[in-house]
């Protein structure tokens, strides 16, 4: 079996290095970076369309996203999100802006059970972790999608997460060991990528 699986990924790299070069169809400036439209091979001798971004003729981090005739969106760091107007040549700068808690200023934290309907109180043990995790969490990315459909499975999140702390609420959506903020922010709570991360604070 350990074999065949060999075999199988030596002749993909090898198919993989006879694909030729994306090519260039179209380009745009705006402020210091460069779009450009490119037509690439894959791996059934089709072609597929993407946007790469380059700043001094390198290419930089993910694709971008073409979201209307003007507007490309693009994570150009886990922390730096921009909007790109090509239409204009402007560009718009997002980033997140966590706010840290002191367990000792929490009143409690609700958790709600997206497959169960269910609503639990969060015993003081388990509100000291999620206070330290969160306040040392890293950052993943911004989330165009709505607050509680950011993630890219069904259902949309497990667990929603209700903190009180000095007369304020702050909400939460979770996911395995990812965490949602309300400004569409991710973090991840779990420095090993635990799946059950989130379970753990439902269950006793």
């Amino acid at each position: 079996m350990t074999k065949s699986i060999t075999y199988i990924l030596i002749i993909l790299t090898l198919f993989s290095s006879c694909l030729g070069p994306c090519e260039t169809e179209q380009e745009w400036n705006v402020d210091i970076y460069t779009i450009k439209k490119q037509k690439c091979p894959d791996m059934v001798a089709a072609y597929y369309i993407e946007y790469s971004v380059y700043l001094d003729n390198e290419r930089k981090g993910n694709s971008a996203s073409r979201k209307d005739s003007c507007t490309f969106t693009w994570q150009a760091e886990n922390d730096r999100f921009l909007t790109l107007d090509i239409c204009n040549n402007k560009m718009f700068e997002k980033r997140p802006n966590k706010t840290s808690f002191n367990f000792k200023t929490i009143d409690s934290i609700l958790i709600y059970s997206n497959e169960k309907k269910e609503l639990k109180k969060l015993t003081s043990e388990k509100i000291k972790k999620f206070t330290s995790d969160w306040n040392i969490s890293q950052i993943r990315g911004y989330s165009e999608k709505q607050f509680d459909s950011a993630f890219h499975f069904y259902p949309a999140y497990q667990y929603k997460i209700t903190l009180f702390s000095e007369s304020k609420k702050t909400e939460f959506y979770g996911y395995n060991y990812l965490i949602l903020d309300s400004s569409n922010w991710v973090y991840e709570m779990s420095e090993f990528g635990d799946l059950e991360y989130f379970n753990g604070y439902w269950n006793e």
